[in-house]
């Protein structure tokens, strides 16, 4: 499943006028509040699997602030970044020539990766959001030998409207255990996000 040219336009729109209007150095660009809760999501990734050495996709990287991140733990990978959004890949391209980054669609990806990890990219709504996102979900899981680590915005903390897509844990957890026989939620550590955790 592809998104619509509608969807595709509205979640261009919303991210590329954060870039014009914040830059390709700031957490806000990517439509988070600030570096600092992006950063703790990114630690929960990283304390829910050993990331070293590993062969990763993060989809919907963004301007690649993840492998920032890991870079700075000194955790090594071989990574790679994908986005829908042609800005942000040119933006992260020039930021981080050691990795990877493609403009490309999660369903149009064929490479298995070790582990696949998404930060922020359930979050947008978009039309049949719930199906969209479970094959996303499907998909992220099939491509990975290892695991897959993603996290959603919170119903019952964050407003569920025309711009963001929030999920119940436990709707989530449900339809991932049908895919997977180990599967690890965590809602303790910002107010309107959960993690999952999909080990093979």
């Amino acid at each position: 499943m592809h998104l619509s040219p509608t969807d595709q336009k509205r979640i261009s729109d919303f991210y590329v006028d954060a870039l014009k209007e914040y830059g390709a150095n700031d957490a806000r660009s990517v439509q988070w509040m600030d570096s600092h809760t992006q950063n703790i999501r990114f630690e929960v990734f990283a304390q829910s699997i050993d990331l070293r050495n590993k062969k990763i996709l993060d989809v919907g990287c963004g301007l690649g602030d993840l492998y920032l991140f890991l870079k700075n733990k000194t955790i090594p990978v071989e990574y790679t970044g994908i986005d829908i959004i042609p800005e942000f890949i040119e933006e992260a391209k020039i930021k981080y020539p050691g990795a990877t980054f493609l403009t490309q669609d999660i369903f149009d990806v064929t490479e298995k990766y070790d582990v696949v990890l998404a930060s922020g990219s359930l979050n947008f709504k978009v039309e049949h959001n719930d199906t969209y996102y479970k094959d996303m979900i499907k998909r992220m899981y099939e491509l990975s030998s290892e695991a897959l680590i993603f996290n959603m915005l919170n119903s019952a903390t964050h407003r569920n409207d025309a711009t963001y897509a929030a999920y119940s844990p436990h709707e989530i957890s449900d339809f991932c255990k049908t895919l997977s026989d180990n599967v690890h939620i965590m809602v303790d550590y910002l107010p309107h996000d959960f993690t999952v955790c999909m080990y093979k």
